[in-house]
């Protein structure tokens, strides 16, 4: 009985040591998750307050505060080389209206409703979508009302509000491409500027009469205004909005006060695209919480100015000139000249004809794009691609010269053709005026003093195209000369690889022939011709000079180093361009300088070109396979004339052109001068210093260049001695 309770107690002993042992492991895996739970909550906290301490700040300031308010800032203001203004920021006026309202959102319409309501300005017991209703009449007749303060038809209100939608578009789809959860973009809050530029007058009648309504605000803006620039419309340029891939090349995205952003305006072509990055100013930025006190305020910084180095009144002389010129040609349709200070290579004129007005520039577009006879738009000085035709011939004699396959002493005989077989092609021209007369024995320079055909027909054929091609690349033809323009072509050397490329064929013989004269496919524009002139007086290539910003730094391409030419070769191209125009009988001898102690050296050319296309005769298809022809100007006219549904354009020809040439009348001709002003006291052929000025003139459809264009240049040298005497 003892051994039993013995037994007992000790059994009940070791039950409440299991318990007891059961409830301590209990406790240490209670103490075990509650430690593991306090680590989770200590390293969440530690996540919020330390790495995104400043997510979560931002998160709170967004909250607490309104969106974030930018100031646009004035651009700079682009000069002249005396300091005299040519485009600038003018204080105006900009009519804005709220996305809301451009967007038709009920419960914008509905918000304000209920503002206008406890405001006491409707009754307390009428109902929000009654309020709403007759707002929305409200905006009906602001529509009205505002075509007809402003003149603009209300399709026309409808085209901007559209584009003002779409550039919000534009904005959201950017931001949520960087931040997919972002719903909702600030310019959906804000009023956005639907008329800009809007003169004093219209903008106070609009501000009496409809300012009181809270989803419109005439707002204080700026313009861009030209002074006397008309001579410099092409040059200056235009702005226009940031496309996206603008804003993807942009070098200052990173920028937030200087970036460009979705809806702003930059410069798009000219000077105004040249010299974006100094022109832009620093936006200003404004951050108020949500009682509107200003938090944080960064005032606009002005952009900084641009100097370009023409001269304007230079500048306007010469388009003068130049348009009396065209206008006094049979076919009169457009020209260009260059004038550039060959010591800097500072461009002091750059004319393209014909010229536009700025101002007017917006409302006549449609018509300027349309002229195709003109073609007012086109920058020929830079942009035009011309054969160069016999200036050209400068190139292949200090080639020829420099590789000796000829010496100056070199004669050729010039016998009105090159083929004896073929008396009909590749002639000489003064053969084709004069049939039966020729040149006879040409050395170097009397060849460039009568720019014969014969004598640089046989210098190609000794140098072979490919070798000519290479020396039209070290005169800088084939690409830009330096001075950054957009615009700017680089014409056309055609080397082999580029016929293979645009021709399928490789240089055949009659290549050095044709590009020893300038013709077949090289082109060239008037300032890289003027720039060849450049190279002839300094003895060396170098890239052209157009704008330097505020502090000195010339805009456009980085200083190239001057490619050195032979000197020997060119002093026997100087005196043969000085025999051209200051020896009786020299194919310019009307361009002889009447200016003491000075004179003009030069070349001529007349090259061939075709007739420009005015209008196309465009083959319609259906797709039940008819067929009709429509005569237009462009593919968007040719099917303007159609329903919804339009036919597909299949081929076309050209229908119209111009010069209208007869049936037997040769190609037109295009008319030519480069060449350059120097110190008469220069030893013949030696490299001009002092006061040197090179220039180039073209006229399309002159025919002549000793006629026609030599003169125009002439009169340039003239002036421009005169004015800077």
């Amino acid at each position: 009985m003892a051994w039993s309770q013995s037994a007992g107690t000790v059994a009940c002993a070791r039950g409440l040591d299991d318990k007891d042992v059961m409830f301590r492991r209990r406790l240490t895996w209670f103490w075990i998750l509650l430690t593991a739970l306090a680590l989770v909550i200590l390293a969440r906290l530690a996540q919020i307050q330390v790495w995104q301490q400043a997510q979560y700040e931002e998160l709170a300031a967004r909250i607490l505060t309104r969106p974030t308010r930018y100031i646009r800032a004035p651009r700079g203001t682009v000069f002249d080389r005396k300091g005299r203004p040519l485009l600038g920021d003018a204080p105006s006026s900009d009519i804005s209206i709220h996305y809301a309202v451009l967007a038709g959102r009920e419960e914008y319409l509905l918000g304000v409703a209920r503002a206008l309501r406890k405001r006491g300005e409707y009754a307390a017991e009428m109902r929000l979508r009654d309020v709403a209703e007759d707002l929305r009449g409200k905006i009906g007749a602001m529509w009205q009302r505002l075509s007809e303060l402003t003149g603009l038809s209300a399709a026309e209100f409808t085209a901007r509000a559209a584009e003002c939608r779409e550039r919000v578009d534009r904005i959201r789809r950017s931001v949520q491409q960087r931040s997919p959860t972002v719903r909702r973009i600030p310019e959906e809050d804000h009023l956005l500027p639907l008329l800009e530029d809007v003169d004093d007058e219209t903008a106070l009648k609009v501000q009496l009469e409809l300012e009181g309504y809270p989803w419109l605000r005439v707002a204080p803006g700026s313009r861009r205004v030209a002074h006397q620039a008309d001579a410099l419309v092409h040059v200056l340029g235009r702005l226009g909005a940031a496309s996206p891939e603008l804003i993807a090349a942009d070098p200052l995205h990173a920028d937030e006060l200087r970036g460009l952003r979705p809806g702003d305006r930059c410069g798009v072509c000219g000077v105004e695209r040249l010299g974006e990055p100094a022109l832009r100013g620093a936006r200003g930025r404004i951050v108020e919480d949500v009682g509107r006190n200003i938090l944080e305020r960064t005032d606009p910084v002005r952009g900084r100015d641009v100097y370009l180095t023409i001269d304007l009144e230079l500048q306007q002389y010469v388009l003068a000139r130049l348009q009396e010129a065209v206008e006094a040609c049979t076919y009169p349709a457009g020209g260009a000249a260059v004038v550039i200070d060959v010591p800097s290579r500072e461009i002091r004129a750059l004319v393209s004809v014909p010229a536009y007005s700025f101002e007017r520039f917006n409302s006549e577009y449609d018509a300027l794009r349309r002229d195709t006879k003109y073609l007012p738009l086109t920058f020929r000085a830079v942009a035009a691609e011309y054969p160069p035709g016999s200036i050209c011939k400068a190139i292949c004699l200090v080639g020829g010269l420099s590789e000796g396959v000829i010496t100056p002493q070199t004669t050729i005989e010039c016998k009105g053709h090159l083929l004896p077989d073929k008396p009909n092609q590749f002639r000489c021209w003064i053969y084709n005026q004069h049939p039966g007369v020729t040149h006879g024995p040409q050395d170097a320079e009397s060849a460039v003093r009568n720019s014969c055909n014969i004598y640089f027909f046989t210098v190609g054929q000794m140098l072979g195209a490919a070798r000519l091609c290479e020396w039209f690349a070290r005169f800088g033809l084939g690409r830009t000369t330096g001075t950054g323009l957009i615009e700017e072509s680089g014409g056309i050397v055609p080397t082999e690889e580029w016929l293979t490329r645009n021709a399928g064929r490789r240089f055949l013989p009659a290549d050095a022939w044709n590009f020893a004269i300038g013709q077949g496919e090289l082109t060239c524009t008037p300032l890289q011709a003027a720039n060849v002139a450049a190279t002839i007086a300094a003895g060396s290539w170098g890239p052209v000079r157009l704008a330097y910003d505020g502090s000195g730094q010339a805009l456009g391409a980085p200083p190239a180093p001057a490619a050195a030419l032979d000197e020997e070769a060119v002093r026997t191209l100087r005196r043969g361009m000085w025999r051209v125009v200051n020896e009786r009988g020299g194919t310019a001898s009307d361009a002889r300088l009447d200016y003491p102690g000075y004179e003009l050296c030069g070349k001529t050319g007349s090259a061939q070109t075709v007739a420009r296309t005015l209008t196309w005769r465009y083959t319609c298809e259906w797709p039940d396979g008819q067929r009709e022809e429509i005569v237009a100007a462009t593919e968007e006219d040719a099917l303007a004339g159609f329903g919804d549904e339009k036919p597909r354009i299949v081929g076309h020809r050209a229908a119209e052109r111009y010069p209208a040439l007869l049936e037997g009348e040769t190609l037109p001709a295009h008319a030519w001068f480069m060449g350059f002003v120097q110190p008469a006291t220069t030893p013949r052929g030696r490299a001009p210093t002092g006061r040197v000025y090179a220039i180039s003139v073209i006229i399309e459809f002159g025919g002549s260049g000793g006629r026609v264009a030599a003169p125009v240049a002439r009169q340039i040298a003239e002036y421009l001695l005169e004015q800077e005497r």
